[in-house]
């Protein structure tokens, strides 16, 4: 059997050369669709993996650098308007992601950049100025964009747009739709207007780029963790006690709980094997 994670032994460590894309950009322009929660994800899953990747956050959001003190980055660009009225003013918003890429070059730790749905377009049109795409290519260097969905119309025709812009913007870099199954399955009634546009658009994506599939985690069973700011791999690695601590359960419900976590993360692990490289054991609930 493989051993839990163990968050203290992992939290530091880092890679000097590893197998995994050193830059793994998650972003969409609908917002609401899990991106910040696939970041958590796989962060977790480079962990077990003793790399503690860097993370550049486009938002104003703070959970992840709650969860992750001392790795997270926030970028803050200003509205599309103010940058328009100044072209000057995106390049000198988005230094320190700039300053963070250049770090990961050098340090070849692997950097991932979780980008809120409304500043997508905004850093789409930094990255087509500053054209990030020759510095990629001339560094050597391996990116990923994931593109997550939900089975909601407006995620599933945002996804389609940021994969053709992010085509057009950065073609060196490998895109991956991301198929975040919260919200049910991507199976719709035929001929109806989602069913079209899944057929007609994100499907054959899918077919072209290559789908991660994320599985359904019941939101009685993840909820209770999020709210005490916990990540998955904490869950994963906790004892009993400290399951019905965080969430005031009973020890059966704890078992519960944290099983049903562990399996979520066994599956992500096993479908964005993709992205987080081979080397990461089988994650259970010991």
């Amino acid at each position: 059997m493989s051993q839990k994670p163990n968050r203290t032994s992992t939290a530091t460590a880092t890679a000097a050369r590893p197998s995994q894309p050193l830059v793994t950009f998650i972003g969409s322009d609908k917002g609401g669709v899990g991106k910040s929660f696939i970041t958590t994800v796989l962060a977790d899953l480079m962990e077990v993996d003793a790399i503690a990747a860097t993370i550049v956050q486009i938002d104003d959001q703070n959970r992840l650098p709650a969860l992750y003190p001392g790795r997270v980055t926030t970028v803050l660009p200003a509205s599309m308007d103010d940058l328009r009225r100044d072209p000057t003013a995106i390049v000198a918003a988005f230094d320190p992601f700039y300053s963070a890429f250049e770090t990961a070059l050098i340090s070849r730790v692997p950097m991932i950049v979780d980008i809120g749905g409304p500043q997508q377009t905004v850093i789409e049109e930094y990255l087509a100025l500053v054209d990030l795409d020759a510095d990629l290519i001339e560094a050597g260097v391996c990116a990923r964009w994931l593109i997550p969905t939900t089975a909601e119309p407006e995620a599933m025709r945002g996804a389609v747009r940021t994969a053709h812009a992010i085509g057009r913007i950065l073609p060196s870099v490998t895109r991956h739709i991301v198929l975040n199954r919260r919200d049910g399955p991507f199976r719709f009634y035929p001929n109806s207007p989602a069913d079209l546009l899944w057929k007609g658009g994100l499907e054959p994506l899918c077919l072209e780029l290559g789908a991660i599939d994320i599985p359904a985690i019941a939101p009685g069973s993840w909820q209770p963790f999020e709210a005490a700011g916990k990540r998955p791999i904490d869950v994963v690695a906790a004892e009993i006690d400290d399951i019905r601590a965080w969430t005031g359960r009973s020890r059966p419900a704890a078992k519960v709980l944290r099983g049903d976590v562990a399996a979520f993360l066994a599956a992500a692990k096993s479908t964005m094997a993709s992205v987080t490289g081979n080397r990461t054991e089988a994650v259970d609930e010991g």
